[in-house]
C-alpha cells in the first residue's frame, strides 16, 4: 500500500516537472537567448563548432559543459536544441538515481529516495538553465550508479567505470575533486583481499584519468597548459568568495566585478594592472585575485571564520539564494509551477539520519556511505571556500536524497538506546534550522530584470527589453549599466525623453574611467536636446 502511495506521488511530481519544463520552453526568453556565465558558455560552444573539434579558445569556465552544449547546438544552432539535450540528460540520470536506489534500499526505500529528489523545486529549476549544474548532478548520480554496480559485484571493469564517472563529475563541477579520495576508499573496502584491493584501485585511477585525458589533451594542444579546470583555476569566484566586504553570497568583490562577463577579463586586467594582451591572462588574474584573498584571510582570520560560518549558515537554510537565475523573477513570468514540493531542510535532515545509519550498518552499507559522503563534503567546501548559491548547493541533493530512504526507515522503526536518541534529536534540530529565515526575497531581483531584458534585447523583443532596463534601474538605482542600458535602448527606440532622463542619472554620478567615456559618447549621439 505505501509503495502505491509513494509511486503515486511520484507521478505527480512527474507531471509538475513536465508541465514546468513546457511552460519554460515555451515562455521564458531565457530559454532562447544566454546571459552571464550562459554567454560564455555559449561562446565558447559556437568556438567548437566553428573550429572542429577542439575550438580555438581556453575555456573560462567548465570545459564539460561547453562541449554538452556544442552537440545540442550542432543539428541547427538552436539553443532550444541544447536545452532540450540538457533535459534528455537529466532524464537519464533521474532513471539511473531511481534504478541505484531499488539496487540499494529495494522497491520501497528507492521510492522514498525518488520522492527525496524530485520533490526539491531547485532541482527542476536549473535543469533546464544554461548551467554546468544540471551536468553535475547528473554526474553524481552516475557515479552512485557506478558504485552499486562495484557494490553487486567487484570488478575491473566495473571499478574503471566508477573511476571514469567521477573523473566526469569533476570536469563538470571541479570541486568533486575532493570527494575522489572517498570513492578510492569505498573501491580498496569492495576487495576481498589486499592483491585485489590493489587491482580495483588501479582500475578505477585508470578509468579517472582516461576520462579527464581528453580535455586535458585539448587544453594542451590549444593553451599549451594540460589542465582540466578554468583557465582562470577558480581564483575570481575564490575572491568574490573570500574578501573584507564578502558575504558568503555573490557579490561585486568590492566594485572590482561590474557584472559584465564577456568584458570581465579586461576589466580584471585594467583593475590589476595586468596586460590584457598576455596570453596566460586568465591564470595571471587567478593568481593575483587568489593571492588578494588570501592575504585577507591571514591578516583578518577572525573575520574570515566569521563569513564562512556565515556561508554555511546559508547552505544548510531552505531559502533558494539564486544568483544568474531568478526563482522570484521565473515564477513572476510564468505563476507559480512548483505547488508539491518539500524544502531543502526535510531532505537534509532525513539523509543526514539516513548517512548515520548506513555508517553504522552493514559492510556494504559502510562503503555506500563514505561515497555519498564524499560529495556532501565536496560540495559544502565549495560552498565554504567560494561562495553559496543555490546552484552551488543543489548536487548536495543527490547523496541526501538518496540516504533519506535508510533515514526514513530509522525514523519510523528507530535504533535502541540513547545514541538512537541523541541522533533523531541533532538531525531533527539539523532539519528545524533550516526553517530560520536566511536572506527573504519577496519580488524579483533587480539583476533579474536585467538580464530579463538582455534575452529580450537579443531576441528584438526590444519595447520589452527598454520597460525591464528602467525597471531593473529603479529597482538598483546606484547601478550605472543599469541607466546606461536604458540610455542606449532608448536612444535605439527613438524615445529620446527617456534616454536623456537616464543619462542625467549617469551624469549625476561623476563616473570615471570607461564608464564616463560611453556616457558621453552616448550623450554626443543623443545631440542636443
Amino acid at each position: 500500500m505505501w509503495v502505491v502511495l509513494l509511486v503515486l506521488a511520484i507521478g505527480a511530481l512527474l507531471v509538475q516537472r513536465a508541465l514546468y519544463h513546457a511552460s519554460y520552453l515555451s515562455q521564458s526568453p531565457f530559454a532562447r537567448a544566454t546571459f552571464s556565465d550562459g554567454q560564455i558558455y555559449e561562446e565558447a560552444a559556437r568556438d567548437i563548432l566553428a573550429h572542429p573539434p577542439l575550438g580555438s579558445a581556453p575555456f573560462f569556465l567548465q570545459g564539460a559543459y561547453a562541449y554538452l552544449l556544442a552537440l545540442g547546438l550542432w543539428p541547427r544552432g538552436e539553443l532550444l536544441d541544447a536545452l532540450l539535450l540538457q533535459l534528455g540528460l537529466s532524464i537519464v540520470a533521474l532513471v539511473s538515481f531511481q534504478r541505484c536506489a531499488l539496487g540499494f534500499f529495494g522497491a520501497r526505500g528507492a521510492c522514498v529516495a525518488g520522492l527525496a529528489l524530485l520533490s526539491n523545486a531547485a532541482l527542476a529549476f536549473y535543469e533546464n538553465k544554461f548551467l554546468s549544474a544540471a551536468l553535475g548532478v547528473a554526474c553524481n548520480c552516475a557515479v552512485v550508479a557506478a558504485y552499486g554496480g562495484v557494490r553487486q559485484r567487484p570488478s575491473g571493469l566495473r571499478a574503471a567505470l566508477l573511476g571514469a564517472c567521477s573523473g566526469l563529475s569533476v570536469l563538470a563541477r571541479p570541486n568533486l575533486v575532493l570527494a575522489l579520495p572517498f570513492s578510492a576508499w569505498a573501491l580498496w573496502r569492495a576487495a576481498p583481499d589486499a592483491r585485489r584491493a590493489r587491482q580495483l584501485l588501479g582500475a578505477g585511477a585508470l578509468g579517472c584519468m582516461l576520462s579527464l585525458a581528453p580535455l586535458a589533451a585539448r587544453n594542451l594542444i590549444v593553451t599549451g597548459r594540460a589542465s582540466v579546470f578554468p583557465s582562470h583555476g577558480g581564483g575570481i569566484p575564490f575572491y568574490i568568495g573570500n574578501h573584507p566586504t564578502s558575504t558568503g553570497l555573490w557579490n561585486n568583490a568590492g566594485g572590482l566585478l561590474s557584472g559584465q562577463v564577456l568584458l570581465e577579463r579586461q576589466e580584471l586586467a585594467a583593475r590589476l594592472g595586468l596586460s590584457a594582451s598576455a596570453p596566460d591572462l586568465d591564470q595571471r588574474i587567478g593568481d593575483a585575485l587568489y593571492a588578494r584573498a588570501l592575504g585577507f584571510m591571514r591578516e583578518q582570520p577572525l573575520a574570515w571564520l566569521q563569513l564562512e560560518a556565515t556561508k554555511l549558515w546559508y547552505a544548510l537554510g531552505n531559502q533558494e539564494l539564486v544568483h544568474d537565475y531568478d526563482l522570484l523573477g521565473e515564477r513572476e513570468l510564468l505563476g507559480e509551477r512548483f505547488p508539491l514540493r518539500v524544502p531543502f531542510g526535510v531532505v537534509l535532515g532525513l539523509g543526514a539520519l539516513g548517512l548515520l545509519a548506513l555508517a553504522r550498518g552493514a559492510p556494504g552499507e559502510r562503503e555506500l556511505a563514505v561515497v555519498l559522503a564524499g560529495q556532501l563534503c565536496a560540495v559544502l567546501a565549495a560552498n565554504l571556500l567560494w561562495f553559496t548559491s543555490a546552484q552551488n548547493r543543489l548536487p548536495l541533493l543527490v547523496p541526501l536524497s538518496l540516504a533519506a530512504a535508510p533515514g526514513l526507515s530509522v525514523l519510523l522503526r528507530g535504533w535502541r538506546g540513547w545514541r538512537w536518541a541523541l541522533a533523531a534529536i541533532s538531525c531533527t534540530l539539523l532539519c528545524l534550522q533550516a526553517f530560520v529565515p536566511r536572506k527573504p526575497e519577496r519580488r524579483p531581483s533587480a539583476a533579474h530584470y536585467y538580464n530579463l531584458a538582455n534575452a529580450e534585447e537579443s531576441l528584438g523583443q526590444n519595447d520589452a527589453a527598454l520597460a525591464h532596463y528602467t525597471r531593473a534601474a529603479e529597482r538598483r538605482p546606484q547601478e550605472p549599466m543599469f541607466w546606461f542600458r536604458t540610455a542606449y535602448l532608448a536612444r535605439k527606440l527613438g524615445k529620446t525623453d527617456v534616454a536623456r532622463a537616464a543619462l542625467g542619472k549617469l551624469e549625476s554620478m561623476k563616473l570615471e574611467g570607461p564608464m564616463a567615456r560611453v556616457v558621453r559618447e552616448e550623450r554626443a549621439l543623443l545631440g542636443p536636446p
